[in-house]
């Protein structure tokens, strides 16, 4: 975190001095640019340099937080679940379906025998299937992906919401053995 902010005050700087070179060039006489007169703007330029990177800093961060709750907040129709979370997320990691439905799977704890079985397909299927989702979401393992769904499960918790509904996972997790009539 410290090298964060020793980059930042170090490019702030470098952009003090860059905008004092050009006034102290273009805007004040050869002769009439002293020490003082030096320091001076670029003491004026740090500042008012530092509040726009402040600013900008703030508004990034409260736009990402509002992306967050947007991409984190249920709809009436979507409740809180692990399935949501995957689906939500699928899309931004480039999951195919078949990912996906592994992941919600992993998600829920289920094994890689147990995921097979229930998907119609080979256990290496779904460990190659395991391992783009990995490299997809750049998590390293199942029991990261299960944290990660968790957290966010539980951030999805503490937004005030009312009207949650039942997921129907019929629809969205279709597996081979299922039979056709089954709602």
């Amino acid at each position: 975190m410290s090298r964060i902010w020793i980059s930042g005050i170090g490019l702030i700087a470098l952009v003090a001095a860059l905008k004092t070179f050009i006034v102290v060039y273009f805007a004040i006489p050869s002769g009439a640019a002293s020490l003082p007169i030096i320091l001076g703007f670029y003491t004026l330029f740090f500042a008012l340099t530092s509040l726009v990177a402040y600013v900008s800093f703030t508004q990034l961060r409260a736009y990402m937080g509002r992306q967050r709750k947007d991409r984190l907040a249920p709809g009436v129709s979507e409740p809180v679940a692990k399935e949501t979370v995957i689906l939500r997320y699928a899309p931004d990691w480039g999951l195919s379906q078949a990912e996906a439905d592994v992941a919600i799977f992993v998600a829920k704890g289920f094994s890689n025998s147990e995921i097979a079985d229930m998907r119609g397909c080979a256990i290496a299927t779904v460990k190659s299937q395991l391992g783009k989702i990995y490299n997809k979401t750049g998590l390293d393992s199942r029991y990261q992906l299960i944290a990660f769904v968790t957290d966010e499960v539980l951030a999805m918790v503490n937004e005030p919401d009312d009207g949650r509904s039942q997921l129907n996972t019929r629809k969205m997790l279709p597996l081979s053995g299922r039979a056709k009539n089954a709602s």
